[in-house]
């Protein structure tokens, strides 16, 4: 087959492409465009050149926009709602997101081009983030992925909104603990995970600003680290190892027998917050194959049978 007419015509059409970028930029001005935000209950006017990104003015005009990519269109992170103005949504925007976005406005600030005047609307972050988990928007590629133990998670929808004063002290002594520690972010979330038993999305938001530091930077530790929750956990739990040899010894049947005795599913946790099932790699116990964990108890030996035993001793514990 002659690729010879193919290549041909993929030269002219990248020529074309860049011959009306140039144009579009040096050619064509768009005069002075009104921008107003709307973020976190507030408004927000300001006038800019137009013919820029949505996203640099923004950034430019101090307007708190997450973007991992820097301006790539390749991470899903700049959404906004566009009330008013943007033109027509771009192919680099489809592929983050869903049909309900497509139809409320939703678009990526980085590929928003400032031709008129603009209305936008910029939702959460950690909504932003929720979105992108729901709809599997985000590119697999990226280092941040929201995946546990080849499962996709996310923050959870029954989050709670509101911190209790006592659940705010918690917080506080713990980030006075580590206050003269530099880069302590991972032992003092590793202490909020064991007191809360997850990391609720108020105590986020509540540590980034108590150390000062970009809640997108805390969430990118919380995603990155399996041995954090964004989910509610159950008083107990139990770590099933699937490392090579567990798994040849019946470890994926006692994990199955553990599914059926509790009623729920790997990464799942009991109604009455007792329980909750994962699945690691290993546990570094291979001698002692099958093993699991409850909490930091290690159990040695495991089979099918002695699992209706062990739910029920530290049902009762």
């Amino acid at each position: 087959m002659n690729f010879v007419p193919v290549i041909i015509i993929s030269l002219i059409l990248l020529v074309i492409t860049i011959l009306l970028a140039i144009a579009d930029r040096l050619l064509v001005t768009y005069g002075q465009c009104k921008i107003t935000v709307h973020q976190e209950g507030q408004a927000k006017e300001f006038t800019v050149e137009g013919g820029s990104s949505l996203l640099s003015d923004l950034t430019e005009n101090k307007i708190d926009v997450r973007a991992s990519c820097a301006g790539k269109a390749s991470c899903g992170y700049c959404k906004v709602r566009v009330l008013s103005g943007g033109g027509p949504i771009l192919p680099t925007e489809e592929i983050f997101m869903s049909r309900e976005e497509k139809h409320s406005g939703m678009r990526l600030a980085c590929q928003v081009k400032i031709k008129e005047d603009l209305d936008i609307y910029i939702p959460d972050f950690l909504t932003t983030v929720k979105s992108i988990v729901k709809n599997k928007t985000y590119d697999p590629k990226l280092r941040w992925q929201f995946i546990k133990n080849d499962q996709e998670y996310g923050v959870p929808v029954k989050a709670k909104t509101k911190l209790a004063h006592n659940d705010k002290k918690k917080v506080h002594e713990i980030i006075k603990e580590y206050k003269d520690v530099a880069g302590a972010i991972v032992p003092v979330l590793q202490k909020i995970d064991s007191t809360f038993n997850y990391l609720p999305e108020p105590v986020l938001r509540l540590t980034a600003k108590a150390i000062d530091m970009p809640l997108s930077e805390v969430l990118r530790v919380v995603t990155f680290y399996n041995a954090f929750s964004l989910e509610p956990r159950g008083k107990h739990l139990i770590t099933v190892c699937l490392g090579t040899a567990c798994h040849v010894k019946g470890a994926g049947d006692i994990l199955c027998a553990l599914e059926d005795r509790l009623g729920i599913k790997t990464g799942q946790t009991t109604e009455d917050m007792m329980f909750t099932i994962e699945g690691v790699r290993c546990i570094g116990c291979c001698g002692l194959a099958p093993v699991l964990k409850v909490g930091e108890d290690v159990h040695r030996l495991m089979t099918v049978k002695k699992v209706q035993k062990l739910v029920e001793m530290y049902g009762n514990a």
